[in-house]
């Protein structure tokens, strides 16, 4: 049996199948960082919807306030073309059959982010939105 083959092979098999995950004719790279009154936002949904239409991309935030969109398991980024922009910490309420298992989270950012009425251009290659929200404090605290 000739190993060198097999292994030549299958590696030009897991190389092609890795190159037919980003289609850059249909998808945008997309990274951030997500602050409120200059802290960053960690465990923050952030949701890029397109306007045409399609599936949204959707990313949580890490403990920096960074994120990464993804659009599909295999498929980083988000479809090109102007997006609505959704983010949100809002984390309803629910009970266990126990009882109540969390209080939930309220939602810390103001409505014009949290209800989807921010935009963005998303363009082929790279793009970076941060987003660093002024917000009432006291409605919309840090953490």
């Amino acid at each position: 049996m000739n190993y060198s083959l097999i292994c030549i092979s299958l590696c030009s098999l897991l190389l092609s199948a890795i190159g037919c995950n980003f289609n850059s004719s249909e998808y945008g790279h997309v990274v951030g960082v997500i602050k409120i009154n200059g802290a960053p936002v960690e465990d923050a949904v952030v949701i890029f919807s397109p306007v045409a239409g399609g599936r949204s991309a959707m990313a949580i935030t890490k403990a920096d306030g960074s994120y990464e969109l993804n659009y599909t398991p295999g498929v980083k980024g988000a479809k090109l073309g102007e997006n609505r922009v959704v983010l949100s910490t809002y984390v309803s309420p629910f009970r266990d059959d126990d009882g109540v298992s969390s209080l939930g989270e309220p939602e810390r950012f103001p409505p014009e982010y949290s209800q989807g009425t921010e935009f963005v251009t998303i363009e082929p290659g790279e793009n970076t939105f941060d987003f660093d929200i002024e917000a009432d404090r006291d409605k919309y605290p840090t953490q």
